[in-house]
């Protein structure tokens, strides 16, 4: 289950994503190709470097994006321009707000998880660990095995879901407004 942080909303410009779902904790890579994308790394710029990664698949903004900060700006390789960006948080989009350049911007309500049953989230989260590792294990992924084992947050440790494979962005923007809902235990 989750609720609204019932602190100021954050002004953020956003950053559309057609094609990805990111969950807190990834760090990506994000191609500036599209003037969209450039306005509102632009804008980031100008907001601590802070903004909202919005899924949009078939040209529909989803209700949910991944607060990020912006953590590098550059060029590719290929001499393309490109960001490197951090995603933080889940957050609820609001009303669209005035903001400075070419970004769209809104208010952005930070999510905040609510277990309603912590014994449980914990037990549930130890098995899916636990499961994770011996999947690593069979593919001899050691580096990540030591990640993974560092993780003690329930929720932390479900938002790595989104980097297996199996993970598509189909599966991910699918479970994304209700992924944490597992936690809600007293259904």
């Amino acid at each position: 289950m989750t609720a609204e942080n019932q602190a100021t909303p954050q002004k953020l410009p956003v950053l559309p994503l057609s094609d990805a779902v990111v969950l807190p904790g990834m760090v990506i890579p994000i191609e500036l190709d599209e003037s969209e994308a450039r306005a509102a790394v632009d804008a980031a710029q100008t907001a601590e470097d802070r903004l909202l990664l919005v899924p949009r698949p078939d040209g529909e903004y989803a209700p949910v994006g991944t607060i990020a900060v912006l953590e590098q700006v550059g060029r590719l390789p290929s001499g393309e321009p490109a960001a490197v960006v951090r995603a933080e948080s889940r957050a609820r989009i609001g009303a669209g707000v005035l903001g400075p350049g070419a970004a769209l911007w809104v208010e952005a309500h930070e999510i905040e998880t609510i277990v309603s049953d912590e014994s449980r989230a914990v037990e549930l989260a130890a098995e899916y660990k636990s499961l994770v590792i011996s999947i690593l294990q069979q593919r001899n992924a050691w580096q990540m095995i030591d990640s993974v084992q560092k993780i003690t947050d329930p929720e932390q440790l479900a938002d790595t879901a989104g980097w297996a494979p199996i993970s598509t962005t189909t599966r991910r923007s699918r479970c994304w407004p209700s992924r944490m809902s597992w936690l809600d235990l007293s259904r």
